[in-house]
């Protein structure tokens, strides 16, 4: 119950004994039924200045109270005519625009900032106290792969590591940090994509590195070949031919891209890559679309890179064979390429697979796991999908151990 509803009873009170008085001196007094009369009629009127300079402004105070616990920041209190009380209101309304505009600031600073994150390349994801994830922005979503998430796991706090994507070129970096919030440390993730960075400065690093060789190599050679005969000259001869094909790889140029159909340009590399699954005794397929699949690539580049990865899945067939391995759900030696909507292209292979172990290294600089490889292969492929703006992967299924490298193709 409200003060006024009290001060309305006291007033009620007040003036029912006023009454019985007055009552009991009408017929017995008549000379102070009158002097009570008017002491009634005064003390009515106090009520109502002490009600109109008291109770009505501390009830409006206490309204404008339940403005503020309600979050009404519009609403202003009017002027009571009382002083000491106009003051408080005055400061009251005072203090509720302040309010009202600090909180305008922190919605717009918060909108701000929502928007900011969600735009953001970089990958931003929000816990809980008990460490379960709250939300996460666009970036995030896109990078949150199995290894990502086990990597967000064992991250302790503070701490910051980095991921590469099994079979893929993916490189992330994530750093484990928190804010405070009402006096508790709010965990959060940040995900950064390395991928071109790392790339580019391998590429920079490698490119001196094999320029350097071959240059060194092929002066020297060039001056003593011509008095050597037999082996020696043949041996050379192959040393020359080997750093000129680390040479080669730097000089991949810039694709000119047009506008093809995908399964086109597969079927016209058919004879050839048919040729070379023959002479490895290996069989070939092509699921090929009827329908056209229009993508932007440079033909002269692509085929390059369909002739590596087919090439690879050869030798990945032929290291299975050497050791008696046989795989299930296909025949033995086999190469199968896809092509689907929207602008995919995939070669799967039943060769030997690819381990765990070595998923996380394939597409690095000179990483080989044939004895007498030179880990240029898949770099060129690397180099070929990036410049195409490609996304690719290179991984065996651990239900039927196929092989498959995925590409897809931007829209």
């Amino acid at each position: 119950m409200r003060l006024k509803h009290y001060f309305a009873l006291l007033a009620i009170g007040i003036v029912l004994l006023a009454g019985a008085a007055l009552f009991g001196t009408f017929q017995s007094h008549p000379t102070l039924f009158y002097v009570t009369e008017g002491f009634i009629v005064v003390l009515l009127f106090y009520l109502w200045y002490f009600y109109r300079k008291t109770i009505r402004p501390y009830d409006t105070l206490i309204g404008g109270i339940e403005l503020v616990r309600e979050l009404d920041l519009t609403t202003r209190l009017a002027p009571s005519g009382q002083h000491e009380t106009d003051i408080i209101v005055r400061t009251f309304n005072d203090l509720l625009g302040r309010l009202r505009s600090e909180h305008l600031k922190l919605e717009e600073q918060y909108t701000f900032l929502n928007l900011l994150i969600e735009a953001s390349p970089m990958g931003v994801i929000q816990c809980d106290l008990d460490g379960n994830i709250t939300s996460m922005n666009t970036a995030a979503r896109e990078m949150l792969s199995p290894s990502v998430k086990e990597a967000i796991h064992a991250l302790p706090l503070g701490e910051t590591t980095t991921v590469r994507l099994p079979g893929e070129p993916q490189l992330f970096r994530i750093s484990h940090q928190s804010f405070p919030d009402r006096g508790f440390q709010h965990p959060f993730f940040l995900i950064e994509s390395l991928t071109s960075e790392v790339r580019l400065a391998e590429k920079a690093a490698y490119e001196r590195v094999i320029r350097m060789i071959a240059h060194e190599v092929n002066n020297s050679v060039a001056g003593i070949i011509g008095s050597l005969h037999g082996d020696e000259a043949e041996r050379l001869t192959a040393l020359s031919a080997f750093v000129t094909r680390f040479a080669e790889v730097v000089k991949i140029p810039q694709p000119q891209l047009q506008l093809c159909d995908l399964s086109e340009e597969v079927d016209t590399c058919r004879p050839f890559l048919e040729n070379l699954c023959t002479q490895a005794h290996v069989q070939i397929d092509f699921h090929l679309t009827d329908e056209a699949i229009p993508v932007h690539l440079d033909t002269v580049l692509f085929q390059q890179v369909l002739i590596n990865i087919v090439k690879n899945a050869v030798d990945s067939i032929g290291e299975r064979l050497k050791v008696g391995n046989s795989t299930s759900g296909m025949k033995d030696g086999q190469v199968t390429v896809t092509t689907s909507i929207p602008s995919k292209l995939v070669i799967t292979d039943n060769g030997h697979g690819i381990p765990s172990s070595v998923a996380t290294h394939l597409f690095t600089p000179f990483f080989s796991t044939k004895p007498q490889g030179q880990g240029l292969g898949l770099l060129l492929i690397r180099d070929i999908l990036t410049s195409h703006h490609c996304t690719f992967s290179l991984l065996t299924d651990p239900e039927d151990h196929l092989t498959r490298f995925t590409i897809q193709f931007p829209k």
